[in-house]
């Protein structure tokens, strides 16, 4: 964003109005962020080890009423991934629902990274892993949040590790939706 000053006597046009002090007052009130929830993917039974969480897109799937993209699908074009769409620092929040594929499920965690689109790599250097407690014994659930600077084009990416064949799980009540959040919070220090 620029920042204007006007010297006295200077002419303020209507197209200045809108450049420097509503479109700068709509990003404070609507900032850029995007909610993704993820499917129910009972079918997609997944072999022990770190795998990327497929993202329904907003307004879709059983978190329909739980997801958007305040910028008309800029931050939720890709299936992995959500794009920062400025610079700026971002509010990350993610939770998951981890179902073992039978039995027990003794270990999962979860992670998030930037730009990073494998599973290995978004668990071994991510800036947020979250632990997953016992919903049942079939069943882990975990969650965190954190802050962190984008800039533009930038994309966080979320994946888990399970020690046994487990998928992503989901319910249709809004506790029970696994999902993953970016929402811009301010200007980078």
């Amino acid at each position: 964003m620029d920042i204007k000053t006007w010297a006295n006597g200077e002419l303020i046009a209507p197209a200045d109005m809108k450049k420097y002090v509503s479109d700068a007052l709509k990003g404070f009130l609507e900032p850029p962020a995007c909610r993704r929830t993820m499917a129910n993917a009972g079918s997609e039974q997944l072999a022990p080890g770190w795998h990327v969480v497929k993202l329904e897109r907003p307004g879709s799937g059983y978190g329909a009423g739980h997801s958007y993209d305040t910028t008309g699908g800029l931050m939720s074009k890709e299936q992995t991934k959500i794009h920062a769409p400025i610079d700026g620092l971002y509010e990350v929040s993610a939770g998951l629902i981890i179902r073992a594929v039978s039995g027990s499920l003794p270990y999962v965690v979860g992670s998030v990274n930037k730009n990073a689109s494998t599973g290995g790599t978004i668990g071994a250097t991510g800036f947020l892993r979250f632990g997953h407690g016992r919903a049942t014994a079939g069943e882990k659930v975990g969650a965190g949040s954190t802050t962190i600077p984008l800039k533009a084009g930038e994309y966080i990416a979320m994946a888990f590790n399970a020690d046994a064949a487990a998928y992503v799980g989901e319910g249709a009540y809004a506790q029970m939706i696994s999902h993953l959040e970016l929402r811009w919070i301010g200007v980078m220090p």
